[in-house]
């Protein structure tokens, strides 16, 4: 299984409630409270604080329909245990949406997708109506898929609206212009800013606007005075035609096209990767038949990237590193002997990700050997990617050490297994005393997977270890065999008997080795 960043353990939750479009402030209010008053009684709970609705002038509005809880796990307790009970109280509430996030892993999806979840899957169309039933659709569509959770579907929504569409005539006659006339009736319903109030530090702004009990109904809508520069006063109603409408709450768009947006967070047992391919086969039939374009994004696209990056990144990092070695050692196939090292560190590697990521490791060999079981796919982070990156050099300067010794051996005449026996008896201490030093250094990052701070160090850890555990003992036995095999055609050189140091002598073939 693949994923973005491995599962945070921030200590706290985060709970969206969304009503339906068009809830009062009052009734908002009512709902959210029982749902507060329900999660404050739950076990293991330290805290809850709620927000309901944001100001009309924040950067970031919410309508008062929705609400955003904070959720703190008291210290010690299981914080798995508290979400599942989290979701067993929205789901005991008839009429709203919820998603469960956390602050950092919401902010780092809303800042990806725009959607406080792991998936945003947009619907892309010019037809209002066609999106709205797409929409509905495919979130009918992805709630069947398992591993999906949080599932919320973004879409536009009908709601009553009161639209003031002016009369030029009429506005002329009494020496107004639409702009004039707009601004006036802006000012009484939204207000208008009159002065700046300092008290102490803080500066407040005053505003003036109609008390709510003079702009509640249609018909005082409908009363409203407006005044002309030559004094005229008319009312709105003889210059503009008013009436209750039905329209779209939000018409969002990207790249000039209308989009309605779903999204879905990862259950507890899935991965990103496998349940964007689950939720990609029951979508994209829907969007086939609806004449409808699928963009998927959030956190998938961000890892998808990611993933694309390291691998470019990657295969550029092992060549320049081939080239350098070749260079160094003066073999293309020594450089290519000491690069064996990498798919040996591979195998510790990926064993260390199924061992540290499996819930029930044992439970999960079994389903593999077909013994009975359900497998549950570990998971391979973004930060147990850079793991393999860290674990490649570690792996490859094993190798420098071991082929460095052999070749300086073959340049002082030795045979092939004599210098493969002694280099490597040579260079045992070094290779197994550096390996351990960067595993005890490691090990009390790995111990710590699963606490709250340890999240993108534990697995880079982890598959460090388990790439050095790997690599360091095949090392010792595939390399030198490896090395044996190659240079198998290589015979003992004679060596000039002069006053150059031995191990800077120039090694001469003797005529009956090959050139």
């Amino acid at each position: 299984g693949t994923s973005f960043l491995p599962t945070f353990r921030e200590g706290t939750y985060t709970v969206f409630v969304m009503a339906p479009p068009g809830t009062s402030l009052i009734e908002s209010q009512r709902m959210a409270s029982g749902i507060e008053r329900r999660l404050s009684t739950l076990d293991g709970i330290n805290a809850v604080v709620r927000r309901t609705g944001r100001a009309e002038r924040d950067e970031h509005a919410e309508p008062p329909s929705n609400s955003e809880i904070e959720v703190t796990v008291a210290p010690g307790a299981d914080a798995d245990a508290v979400r599942d009970a989290i979701d067993q109280v929205l789901v005991d509430t008839p009429g709203v949406t919820a998603v469960i996030g956390q602050p950092i892993e919401h902010r780092l999806s809303a800042l990806l997708s725009g959607t406080p979840a792991a998936i945003a899957i947009d619907v892309v169309g010019d037809d209002l109506e066609l999106l709205r039933a797409a929409a509905r659709r495919v979130e009918t569509a992805i709630r069947a898929v398992p591993g999906a959770r949080d599932v919320a579907g973004n879409r536009e929504v009908l709601v009553p609206t009161l639209p003031i569409r002016y009369r030029h005539e009429d506005l002329a006659r009494v020496g107004l212009t639409p702009a004039a006339a707009a601004e006036q009736v802006q000012q009484a319903l939204a207000g208008v800013e009159v002065a700046t109030v300092n008290r102490g530090s803080q500066r407040l702004v005053l505003a003036v606007r109609m008390h709510p009990d003079e702009r509640s109904r249609v018909e005082q809508v409908r009363n409203l005075v407006l005044k002309s520069p030559t004094g005229m006063q008319v009312r709105l109603y003889e210059v503009a035609d008013i009436g209750l409408e039905s329209a779209a709450n939000r018409i969002s768009r990207e790249g000039a096209s209308r989009k309605v947006t779903v999204s879905c967070n990862v259950a507890e047992d899935a991965n990103l990767g496998h349940l964007v391919a689950a939720v990609r086969a029951v979508v994209d039939p829907i969007a086939a038949e609806l004449s409808v374009t699928v963009r998927y994004g959030g956190q998938f696209e961000a890892q998808q990237e990611a993933s694309r990056t390291i691998a470019i990144m990657g295969v550029g990092v092992i060549l320049v590193i081939f080239l350098i070695l070749a260079a160094t050692l003066s073999s293309a196939s020594a450089a290519a002997l000491v690069l064996i090292n990498l798919p040996l560190s591979l195998i510790g590697g990926i064993l260390a990700i199924f061992i540290a990521e499996s819930a029930h490791p044992l439970a999960n060999i079994s389903a593999l050997l077909g013994l009975g079981g359900v497998y549950i796919a570990p998971v391979v982070s973004i930060a147990s990617l850079v793991g393999f990156v860290t674990l490649f050099g570690i792996a490859v300067r094993n190798g420098i050490l071991l082929v460095h010794r052999w070749q300086a051996r073959l340049a002082a005449g030795e045979s092939v297994p004599v210098a493969v026996l002694g280099g490597s008896s040579e260079r045992l201490v070094a290779i197994l005393m550096t390996a351990l030093t960067a595993a005890i250094g490691l090990v009390p990052l790995a111990l710590t997977a699963g606490k709250p701070g340890s999240e993108i160090l534990a697995p880079l850890a982890v598959v460090v270890l388990g790439g050095l555990a790997s690599s360091t003992i095949l090392n010792l036995f595939v390399v030198p065999a490896a090395f044996a095999w190659v240079f198998s055609r290589h015979k003992p050189c004679t060596v000039p008997d002069d006053d150059t140091p031995p191990g800077e002598r120039p090694c001469v073939p003797s005529s009956s080795s090959p050139s």
